[in-house]
Order: structure tokens, then C-alpha cells, then sequence
């Protein structure tokens, strides 16, 4: 084989592994979202013998904006139930959050965080998308949030995606 065609088969080779990875740098959206919740359910037991040590649940709705991106369109309301185990003295605390958001479409997309407070005054941690309905049906995801309660019974939280479209 001559120097010229391999010389052409390597550069054809190159050519198409770096669009490969292009395609597959493209293939991730990444947006940041905030959602504006209100409690519409909570419980909490206090833990015998630990003082200020609680467990709970509650059951939380919300609407929800994209502040960076464009991976999502407007209108989406998000709900969620959310376990937690707490120390209000210490400041120390964890939780999961199973939730759903729901766009104008009526597609949805489902989620699970879990997350620690942290320095006593708000909650930060990951999230990670497991299902979805129509458009978000095989949607992989993953993300970061912080949530900051403004009041009793309400709370915002900023949160940070990257997405993997299975369609696009």
C-alpha cells in the first residue's frame, strides 16, 4: 500500500473518531432549573432519648423554572415525598426525596435525591433520573441541588442537570 493511501486511510479514521465524540459531547444537555415548593403533608416523630433528633416524611408540590439551557420547555409542575432523619440541635441530618415532574405536554420524568444538611441551614445533594413517560421515556440523568427553606412549610431549590437523550 502506498504512503498516500495509508496516510488517507488515517486521516479517515481520525475524521471519524473525532465525530464520534463529538456526537457523543453533544449528546448531554446540561441546564439549571429552580423549583418553588410548598408543603402539603408533613409528619415528624421525635427519636426516644435523643433530644431533638427527629424522623419524618411529607409530601411536597412545586413548580418549577429554567433558569440556564434549554432542555426543558415551560410549564412543568413537580411533586415529591421525602423521607428525613435529623438532629435540630447538632444540625445534622440526611435524606431521600422520590419525585416527579410533569411538563405542559403531560410527559413525565421521575427522580431520586438524597442529600445532608448542611451547617444547619439548608440541604444539598444529588439527583439522578429513573423513568419517564412520552419524550423522557430511556432519558438518563443525572445532578446536584441546594434547597432553602424560606418559611414554614416553603422552600426553593436550585438544581443543576446533565442529560442523556436517547432520540436526539
Amino acid at each position: 500500500m502506498s504512503r498516500y493511501k495509508i496516510i488517507a486511510l488515517m486521516a479517515l479514521f481520525v475524521f471519524a473518531l473525532g465525530i464520534a465524540f463529538i456526537g457523543d459531547a453533544l449528546a448531554g444537555e446540561k441546564f439549571k432549573i429552580r423549583t418553588v415548593f410548598h408543603s402539603i403533608k408533613s409528619e415528624q416523630i421525635a427519636v426516644p432519648g435523643e433530644e431533638g433528633h427527629v424522623v419524618g416524611v411529607g409530601e411536597v408540590k412545586g413548580i418549577a423554572s429554567v433558569l440556564e439551557g434549554n432542555a426543558l420547555a415551560p410549564g412543568k409542575f413537580c411533586h415529591y415525598v421525602n423521607s428525613f432523619d435529623m438532629n435540630t440541635k447538632t444540625g445534622v441530618g440526611s435524606s431521600r426525596v422520590y419525585g416527579d415532574t410533569t411538563d405542559a405536554d403531560g410527559d413525565i420524568y421521575y427522580w431520586l435525591s438524597e442529600g445532608k444538611f448542611v451547617e444547619g441551614k439548608y440541604w444539598k445533594g444529588k439527583m439522578t433520573i429513573v423513568g419517564g413517560t412520552g419524550k423522557y421515556q430511556g432519558l438518563q440523568g443525572k445532578g446536584t441541588y441546594t434547597s432553602h427553606s424560606v418559611a414554614p412549610g416553603q422552600s426553593y431549590s436550585d438544581g443543576e442537570w446533565e442529560w442523556e437523550w436517547p432520540h436526539r
